[in-house]
């Protein structure tokens, strides 16, 4: 879970520095990575199973703890409610970033023959271009929601496994 946090917050720093760079002070290499980042969506899936065993053997009920208990039961919706919102994010790319980026092709080179400069060249285009500005935008206007749940889904997460650290330390003894 932080790893993926970490990817997003990466991801949210990757959008500002886009829309807001002097890219032709940047290298070409650096460029590439910057729109490879930008343009990357990947999805938070934890495992499941115990949590809906839990819950649809009703042994929900042998957990005392009523904090520990009401966390386990609204981590799921936590779940759903941010995956809602990656699927969103992902279907804005499908729809929209990706279509542009066949377009408007950034393989237009080999990089092993074209020089750096050419490369550069073709990046700045497509980065300093109206269009992909306005994608930049409502890309991150989609993600905020991400930005904002995720660390929230952390806080939950590390929450529960604290409380479920100490009940276990407490029946241990």
């Amino acid at each position: 879970m932080i790893k993926y946090i970490r990817f997003i917050l990466n991801n949210n720093i990757d959008i500002e520095t886009i829309m807001s760079i002097e890219t032709k002070s940047m290298s070409g290499d650096s460029l590439v990575l910057l729109m490879t980042s930008t343009n990357i969506n990947y999805t938070f899936d934890p495992f499941q199973g115990i949590y809906n065993s839990i819950i649809n053997s009703g042994k929900i009920e042998l957990i005392y703890n009523d904090v520990l208990n009401n966390k386990i039961s609204r981590i799921q919706d936590l779940i759903m409610d941010y995956q809602e919102d990656e699927d969103e994010v992902r279907r804005f790319l499908t729809q929209n970033v990706y279509p542009f980026l066949l377009k408007h092709p950034l393989r237009k080179f080999n990089r092993r023959t074209d020089n750096e400069e050419k490369i550069k060249e073709n990046y700045i285009k497509i980065i300093e271009s109206f269009e992909y500005n306005n994608l930049m935008l409502f890309l991150r206007a989609w993600m905020n929601q991400i930005f904002i749940e995720g660390p929230i889904l952390r806080e939950e997460m590390v929450f529960i496994i604290s409380l479920l650290e100490s009940e276990i330390e407490k029946h241990s003894n």
